[in-house]
């Protein structure tokens, strides 16, 4: 399927710097659209949503500042990057009104269209950019909420519709249903959102026998689904155009099918096919809960009637099983929104933001600061990944890794954030042998360290880096000058939950403890009140 080529729109009353303008950008491959007025400007820019306007300050009816001042102030239109070209904006402060107008940039006439193509790209690119990272942040809040309203609800029947109402609203589909099945296939339960509960199973159960059917497929091979209305007879059936399902699988078991559809003209992406595989993965473990609750139920109305042992046996199980699955589904997820996400999340603000004042300063972009910030970009896609995959064992590959460049990475992610809480670093270190592990982890790791370091010293401080040989690995220390902790403090840090912090979640460092025991290594921790504290992370060599 072609790529969709970017749309510029060009407000010019100039004729001859319209075309202009749609030479330069047409020959780069791009749609061009133009409007001879302020307030065609605006309605062409409400209607067809550009990917980028490049402005003239002075123009019929409306000037260019009015119009930017009007997108700025529409949700739909508020996020389109605008340039302005023009040769009427030289003093100083008509640049600044313009940006204080939400402008992105400003280019004079004459100019050299290497540069303008160049800014424009660049512009794109970084609204792009934040637009990827805040629809990312979106389906995690959401994914958050939804876990959390799942376990909230303990009866099926209460959950099953709220399961067809959430999916409904989160994906915008105009049909929803969710088949449960019990141990051998069959269905227990049938929800749909156009009918509600339906007590007659016989039509579920034929749907889910019926061949070359969505329903069918998924069944079959307790995979994610998503297909057109011409390769499916079921939605050709129920006059849906595109339709996409998810098993409910809880450790190898499928315990039902969601599925959602619409009949419109829009199609299914694969943020929301994302979005119904991670439903599924946690309605999954919410029906598993509420299937537990339920048989618990049933036990209790007959306690009288079981020995002593049967009723410990049932009571252990279900504590086992439900806190161990409430843990599995709210837990990994906070984990990772708030101490995977954040942490490379920060350099790459970071890096935007010195991006964006070189370009404001008209100095050279720098390279390396965006290499640093698509890399954590990637991280971040990485780490989304295994977010919304968090029922699956990790499969994450462990290499060679050389331990300082690692760390001197960690050191210039920092830099910026150690220097705006007034703290210096104090870096020592040494060349030691490769250890084994996965280079993304590790970072995450030293990240929270580093960070918590910091956090350690609100009036500023010292932390020290430092590497070093230890028996048969490598050890790799953090210290703060901040304020310590007391032996109590210490023996809980590691526990999930526990944090000094008023705001902390208490899942950093045992996240942290966990990944370095994934590695065969070990986290200790030294601290003093009132003195600060060390971390030293250990971790075996690499051997052949």
């Amino acid at each position: 399927m072609p790529t969709q080529k970017p749309l510029v729109l060009v407000a010019d009353d100039e004729q001859n710097a319209v075309m202009l303008l749609k030479h330069i950008f047409e020959r780069d491959g791009f749609e061009v659209e133009s409007a001879e007025n302020g307030v065609l400007a605006l309605e062409k820019a409400r209607e067809l949503r550009p990917d980028l306007i490049l402005m003239d300050v002075q123009m019929p009816k409306m000037s260019g500042f009015e119009v930017t001042e009007r997108l700025r102030e529409q949700p739909e239109t508020e996020r389109i990057p605008v340039i302005f070209v023009t040769a009427a904006a030289r003093e100083p402060s008509d640049v600044a009104h313009g940006f204080q107008l939400g402008a992105d940039d400003y280019v004079r006439k004459p100019y050299d269209y290497h540069e303008l193509l160049a800014r424009a790209h660049s512009k794109m690119r970084a609204r792009q950019l934040e637009d990827r990272l805040q629809r990312r942040s979106d389906e995690l809040e959401a994914l958050v909420r939804i876990g959390g309203e799942f376990n909230q609800r303990l009866g099926l029947d209460e959950l099953t519709e709220l399961i067809v109402d959430i999916t409904c609203d989160q994906l915008e589909a105009e049909h929803v249903e969710l088949y449960l099945l019990d141990e051998q296939g069959g269905p227990v339960s049938y929800q749909d959102s156009l009918q509600g509960k339906h007590e007659q199973l016989d039509r579920a159960k034929a749907v889910l026998l019926r061949k070359d059917t969505i329903i069918n497929r998924v069944f079959v091979s307790r995979e994610p689904i998503l297909v057109r209305v011409e390769d499916d007879v079921y939605l050709q059936d129920i006059n849906q155009g595109i339709g996409m399902a998810a098993p409910l699988k809880h450790h190898g078991e499928v315990l039902g099918i969601l599925f959602a559809a619409h009949g419109g003209s829009s199609e299914f992406g694969e943020s929301n096919f994302r979005m119904l595989r991670s439903i599924g993965e946690q309605a999954a473990l919410a029906v598993r809960n509420a299937q537990l609750h339920a048989a618990l139920q049933s036990y209790a109305q007959n306690l009288e009637n079981m020995v002593e042992q049967r009723t410990q046996e049932l009571r252990a199980a279900q504590d086992q099983l439900v806190q161990t699955e409430k843990l599995a589904a709210l837990g990994r997820l906070a984990a990772g929104v708030a101490h995977e996400v954040n942490n490379p999340l920060q350099p790459v603000l970071t890096c935007l933001e010195g991006a964006i004042e070189d370009v404001e300063n008209e100095a050279p972009v720098d390279l390396e600061s965006l290499r640093v910030a698509e890399s954590e970009v990637q991280r971040i896609k990485s780490i989304v990944s295994r977010l919304l995959d968090f029922a699956r064992p990790s499969t994450s590959d462990t290499v060679p890794v050389q331990i300082r460049p690692l760390v001197e990475e960690v050191i210039i992610l920092t830099k910026k954030q150690l220097e705006r809480a007034r703290v210096n670093i104090d870096a020592n270190l040494r060349e030691v042998p490769m250890v084994k592990g996965s280079p993304t982890q590790l970072k995450q790791v030293l990240l929270n360290l580093v960070l918590n370091a910091m956090e350690s010293m609100p009036e500023g401080g010292v932390v020290s880096v430092g590497i070093h040989i230890e028996g048969n690995g490598a050890a790799i220390e953090i210290a703060d000058t901040g304020e310590g902790m007391d032996e109590h403090t210490i023996s809980q840090i590691f526990e999930p939950f526990y944090s000094t912090k008023d705001d902390g979640t208490g899942l950093g460092l045992s996240v942290s403890y966990g990944i370095i025991q994934g590695h065969g290594g070990n986290i200790r921790v030294e601290s003093e009140p009132g003195v600060g504290s060390k971390f030293t992370v250990w971790l075996p060599y690499f051997h052949n």
